[in-house]
């Protein structure tokens, strides 16, 4: 009989040994080393925390002036001023009546009678008058038969531009005969000495003397 050999393991080949242990190498690299998107995800959450603590400067708010609307004012015409005329008052008793010294004062003919001058006009309201040989003249404004007369007044001596003034006349009765109260305005400053004495010199004294004679 023919002797039986034994049989020996048979060896695992080396391609696959080696195989086996590139695996491995290959598993163990993955574990240790982070994937790159791994990394960028890192980075970006790094970026987000600076981000979100870095401060930013807080910018002081400017305050805007609003340019205020310069409205333009209204001019006003000029008219004259207490500083730039003058006012002369005058009370003087009259030896009559009320109505005597309101016909002198307004009617041209007795006007004229009491004054020894050429006077003209018509007393009413916004008629026009003139007086001493027309070296007065003026309008009637305002008109109470025996009691108020104002007019506008000025002579041939008037400043140049100037507006005329304002006269009044204001009659009360009193025992034997009329307070008179003579208001005149808005006088040039240069000429009101002279109309204040002219009142006495020129109707006054001959008013008096007339109604006596």
């Amino acid at each position: 009989m023919a002797s039986k050999k034994k049989k020996t393991p048979a060896k695992k080949p080396a391609a696959k040994k080696a195989a086996k242990k590139a695996a491995k190498k290959a598993t163990a690299k993955k574990a240790t080393k982070p994937t790159k998107k791994a990394t960028a995800k890192k980075t970006a959450k790094k970026v987000t925390a600076k981000k979100a603590t870095a401060k930013k400067p807080t910018k002081k708010p400017t305050k805007k002036t609003a340019k205020k609307a310069t409205a333009k004012k209204p001019t006003k015409k000029a008219t004259p001023s207490s500083s730039s005329t003058r006012t002369v008052v005058q009370h003087v008793f009259l030896p009559a009546p009320p109505a005597t010294i309101y016909r002198l004062l307004t009617d041209p003919v007795e006007h004229g009678a009491f004054t020894g001058t050429v006077c003209e006009g018509e007393p009413i309201e916004t008629g026009s008058f003139t007086a001493s040989s027309g070296y007065i003249s003026g309008r009637y404004e305002v008109l109470e038969q025996d009691r108020l007369i104002v007019c506008s007044w000025q002579t041939s001596e008037w400043p140049k531009g100037a507006p005329p003034s304002r006269l009044e006349f204001v009659l009360e009765p009193v025992e034997g005969g009329t307070e008179l109260t003579m208001t005149h305005s808005e006088l040039p400053p240069s000429q009101a000495e002279d109309y204040r004495q002219g009142w006495i010199d020129f109707y006054w004294t001959p008013m008096r003397a007339f109604l006596k004679a």
